[in-house]
């Protein structure tokens, strides 16, 4: 009631949420926050693996460039010399992930969503960051290892076969792969 020069005035137009109204938005706020925060995670994920997967595929693209510049100069010492070597000294740009060339470390204690260098294994790393929905043979943390080995072919001349050092690839050590959390 609201009191106008001394006469009592009903407001019939204004009233406030009841409590079951006021239930019922906090419940719909509620389910669509977790709706959109389960698709951010999943977005993450995937961020991720292309991320991953793009890195790699710039990597071997150097590496394909730099077997072919070693290969046009007749540089067999050259191609060689690539095998096990760091795949990151090849880009022009590293990515911001990389952390560069480590030689004694806990694999534990690595940031995880990065690349880095393992000197005395000659492996490149990745620390996986969203390790629910990666899956590898290596035990935990999650991560990826990949070393540049040759390819070789068979070439057959005047009846003999022969193998020759036909390329260079970039190829994981252990099979992993990325579980689809997005549908």
């Amino acid at each position: 009631m609201i009191t106008n020069c001394g006469k009592d005035v009903v407001n019939k137009g204004q009233r406030g949420f009841t409590f079951l109204e006021l239930v019922v938005v906090i419940t719909i706020i509620s389910v669509l926050g977790v709706v959109a925060l389960n698709r951010y995670y999943k977005l993450l994920v995937d961020v991720e693996r292309t991320s991953m997967e793009h890195d790699l595929g710039v990597m071997r693209s150097a590496i394909s460039m730099q077997f072919a510049a070693h290969y046009v100069k007749g540089d067999l010492t050259g191609l060689k010399k690539l095998v096990g070597s760091n795949p990151m000294d090849l880009l022009a740009e590293k990515p911001n992930n990389y952390l560069g060339v480590i030689a004694h470390y806990q694999v534990e204690d690595i940031e995880k969503g990065s690349w880095f260098f393992d000197s005395k294994e000659e492996t490149l790393i990745y620390m996986v960051r969203n390790q629910l929905y990666f899956t590898t043979q290596l035990a935990e943390p999650m991560r990826a290892r990949f070393k540049i080995q040759p390819v070789y072919s068979e070439r057959v001349k005047e009846g003999e076969k022969a193998d020759y050092l036909s390329g260079l690839t970039l190829q994981p050590l252990e099979p992993y792969r990325w579980l689809r959390p997005w549908g």
